[in-house]
């Protein structure tokens, strides 16, 4: 029985593919390699940085939380006018705080995202690029001879 991590036969699916499609299981199987290797990187990468962004995420609720936490009793302790306004500031000021870090962090996670997204496709276009210019050249060689 195949495992669902079973590459061989993977692999040699895909290799019947490329020849019906009429292309050289070395030649395709080489492609695909190469561009399933930069989507593991690609996909490795985003991991990385969406498990960094959770961890940036969760310090920053947790110091909140304490904070939060410390200004309730405080202001359960407060005996004038005061106290219980300047309680409630600190309050305030920590769910604003808190407010301001998660966005910070999501506005860091959106343009590394972007970076990612942008290097890739701009790999993909150089390399479709070529792979144009390499037909081009092949039809002019051909036109010559």
């Amino acid at each position: 029985m195949a495992t669902r991590n079973d590459p061989p036969i993977s692999l040699d699916r895909m290799n019947a593919v490329l020849a019906w499609w009429g292309l050289s299981s070395a030649d395709g199987a080489g492609k695909f390699d190469g561009q399933f290797k930069r989507f593991q990187t690609f996909t490795s990468d985003l991991q990385k940085v969406c498990g960094e962004t959770y961890g940036a995420q969760m310090s920053a609720l947790l110091g909140a939380n304490e904070r939060i936490g410390r200004s309730f009793l405080e202001l359960i302790q407060c005996r004038r006018p005061q106290d219980v306004i300047a309680a409630k500031s600190i309050i305030m000021a920590a769910i604003l705080d808190e407010a301001s870090l998660q966005t910070k962090t999501w506005l860091e996670l959106s343009q590394r995202v972007q970076e990612y997204c942008a290097t890739v496709a701009s790999e993909t276009a150089d390399e479709i690029r070529q792979q144009a210019n390499k037909a081009t050249d092949s039809e002019r060689n051909a036109k010559v001879s």
